[in-house]
């Protein structure tokens, strides 16, 4: 997306674009990606006047999910106060150009703000100590120094993580498969220029009620962890399913339903990317 020439062709000769390019956590790469990169294709999509939708792939980091108190829904009326980081800036300064391209130059823009996305085994890899971790928190940061010790053999437990009061955390994410009808609505659905779409899960899920149900499909035990900075939040998804027609397939326990058939079948997993822990 930098390389300004190739993208003016590539948008001349495009229908439909989809705006999926991400620097993560690289302060190198935040503003030739994010501001330069998606305004190279903001201008191109206005020079060529060809595209009928450009779709930006945001993220719900625009909030400030899990690090910023959210006492009721996050919909998209909401201000776009992320949490600290290149990734979060970068969804800002995204989202940002691509409203005002729309109300400047009327390019048909299209935001969809996703929740944290899981594919193949991705949500098993989060709730349990044992092999790769996946995203935030890193499990070992909150365990003591017995915890530690005790899973530090690759011994398995999938964690039931609490708030200090002892309340169960809850946060919202989606599919990748939910994330696909997502899109595939947003590149059909007439009238939608210049609005942006929460997607996620029908719900958020209870940490407590997701590690007793992987425990048992993996035949493991639990481990009781505390948070003591993160924050519960939930995603108001009205408006995709009542204006795209969105309706989520994947609730918290079919997705782990089936990442453990993803395990099971022996597939490879992709390569991780981006920024770990």
């Amino acid at each position: 997306v930098a390389d300004a020439a190739g993208v003016n062709d590539l948008v001349a000769r495009s229908d439909a674009v989809i705006h999926l390019a991400s620097c993560k956590e690289s302060r190198d790469a935040v503003i030739g990606v994010s501001a330069q990169g998606t305004f190279n294709l903001l201008e191109a999509a206005v020079h060529s006047g060809r595209p009928q939708r450009v779709i930006l792939a945001s993220g719900d980091a625009v909030n400030g999910i899990y690090f910023n108190r959210q006492p009721v829904p996050i919909n998209e009326a909401m201000p776009m106060v992320a949490y600290p980081g290149y990734y979060p800036l970068s969804k800002v300064i995204e989202e940002t150009m691509f409203q005002e391209y729309f109300w400047q130059a009327r390019v048909p823009t299209v935001c969809l703000r996703m929740s944290w996305i899981q594919c193949e085994d991705d949500i098993l890899s989060h709730l349990t100590v044992a092999g790769e971790g996946f995203g935030v928190p890193v499990w070992t940061e909150l365990m003591n120094d017995q915890q530690r010790e005790a899973y530090s053999d690759g011994r398995d437990a999938a964690v039931a993580l609490r708030h200090p009061d002892g309340k169960p955390m809850r946060r919202h994410i989606v599919a990748v498969e939910d994330c696909v009808q997502a899109y595939l609505l947003a590149l059909k659905t007439e009238g939608i220029e210049g609005e942006t779409f929460m997607i996620a899960m029908n719900d958020p899920f209870d940490y407590v009620e997701a590690a007793a149900y992987a425990a048992e499909k993996l035949g493991i035990e639990t481990l009781d962890l505390v948070d003591p900075v993160g924050q519960d939040f939930c995603v108001d998804t009205t408006k995709a399913r009542y204006v795209l027609g969105y309706q989520p397939k994947y609730d918290i326990f079919s997705l782990i339903d089936k990442a453990v058939e993803f395990r099971k079948s022996g597939a490879q997993r992709r390569e991780r990317s981006g920024f770990k822990g």
